[in-house]
């Protein structure tokens, strides 16, 4: 996967050595909307070129459609996903983006599947591993197992069940439910997310102290 990430950030600094709390706050903010708005640009940089380049569909790539329910309290967001059809099967090829600082390892989706009268048809659940630092938005490709399209009026929705980071983990609480209250218009159910720490992949916050042994 090759990366785009944002420019170097500009960051403000105090003209004063002594500066006030308040002024350290308004710095900090400062230092994340910029972060954000970096990653907001890049993201809407890599739709208008997905569209007349990455994403350029061959023909024999399915037409069904497919949407992703975006949680905005989740750290990743997945952009202009499309079909790839290919000897191995099909897969989805998208961006996606990390909203957070904390460096990114992986996710679980969930893919659900409607008629085009709304009616559910079935899910597909599965685990990417999808490295991705901090306020960074990197193109990619998924892989779905098992994923068969019987028509071009068939609707997909792709939705994130869970974020694994460096030191967090993110659960969408009640995403299956929110995806197929979506598919039926219903745009106000919204999961609820939950955080753990991540007590396996987390790193040290300091290396052990090696007491040093003193000669009389």
């Amino acid at each position: 996967m090759s990366a785009i990430r944002p420019g170097p950030l500009r960051t403000w600094r105090s003209r004063f050595r002594n500066a006030s709390p308040e002024t350290k706050i308004m710095n900090r903010r400062r230092r994340f909307f910029v972060a954000a708005l970096s990653v907001a640009l890049a993201s809407a940089a890599w739709n208008q070129t997905s569209r007349g380049g990455y994403f350029d569909r061959p023909q024999d790539t399915p037409a069904a459609s497919i949407e992703f329910f975006d949680v905005l309290e989740m750290p990743a967001r997945i952009d202009s996903p499309a079909w790839e059809a290919n000897a191995g099967g099909i897969n989805l090829i998208c961006a996606i983006a990390n909203r957070q600082p904390e460096e990114l390892l992986g996710m679980r989706l969930v893919l659900m599947i409607f008629d085009e009268n709304g009616r559910y048809r079935g899910r597909i659940n599965w685990t990417e591993r999808a490295p991705l630092a901090g306020y960074s938005i990197e193109k990619t490709t998924l892989h779905p197992p098992g994923l068969h399209l019987r028509g071009s009026h068939d609707r997909f929705v792709l939705g994130v069940d869970e974020v694994i980071g460096r030191e967090t983990i993110w659960r969408a609480s009640g995403i299956e439910k929110a995806l197929r209250a979506f598919a039926r218009g219903q745009h106000d159910v919204i999961p609820e997310v939950r955080t753990i720490s991540n007590k396996f992949d987390s790193r040290p916050n300091q290396l052990p102290v090696i007491p040093l042994r003193q000669e009389h």
